[in-house]
């Protein structure tokens, strides 16, 4: 049998842990403007090259920053093959709490996502391999519901080779419109 005491103080533990995992999720939700990347978001995606800076045709990708720090990602883009990659699946956090964008100090998140490449592709460019495609962007808000990155690509093909892009892209918060996507 529980004593009085036991019963009137035993929910406390329970209570604190509770605020601790809000207090926690709430971390991630604003920068240091109050600007909240947490939400959806409808990105248009345009790659270059990383050394002579020549672009490719731009795609778009929408991708969701969930409350805790976890990203989930799809993409339109037309190098690939209906099929050929899988939805994409990362973190996110202030960059202020990582080395990788320190060379974007105006950098308010970094972001890094994975996803599979579950065949090759006859494509060229990029002709991509089976293997793991993974995307680190540090991104810049630029108000409540607009944001700009710059990214690097890498595909860590199954042969044990590694083929390295870039990317900038510019993410705009999805809205309950009916007159716009």
């Amino acid at each position: 049998m529980k004593s009085r005491g036991s019963r009137k103080f035993g929910g406390i533990p329970v209570l604190a842990l509770a605020i601790t995992f809000v207090l926690a999720g709430t971390a991630f939700a604003d920068d240091d403007d109050g600007h909240s990347l947490q939400g959806t978001w409808r990105v248009q995606v345009t790659q270059y090259n990383c050394a002579t800076g020549a672009a490719v045709p731009s795609f778009w990708s929408l991708l969701s920053f969930h409350r805790g720090g976890t990203e989930s990602e799809t993409t339109s883009n037309p190098a690939l093959q209906p099929g050929q990659r899988t939805s994409s699946y990362g973190f996110w956090k202030p960059a202020r709490e990582a080395d990788s964008c320190s060379a974007d100090p105006e950098a308010d998140y970094i972001s890094a996502t994975e996803a599979f490449i579950l065949s090759d592709s006859p494509t060229n460019p990029p002709g991509l391999k089976k293997g793991v495609q993974k995307i680190v962007q540090c991104i810049t808000m630029k108000g409540d519901d607009s944001w700009t990155s710059n990214a690097t690509v890498t595909f860590f093909n199954n042969d044990g080779t590694t083929t390295t892009g870039c990317a900038k892209a510019a993410g705009t918060r999805l809205s309950g419109s009916t007159t716009e996507p």
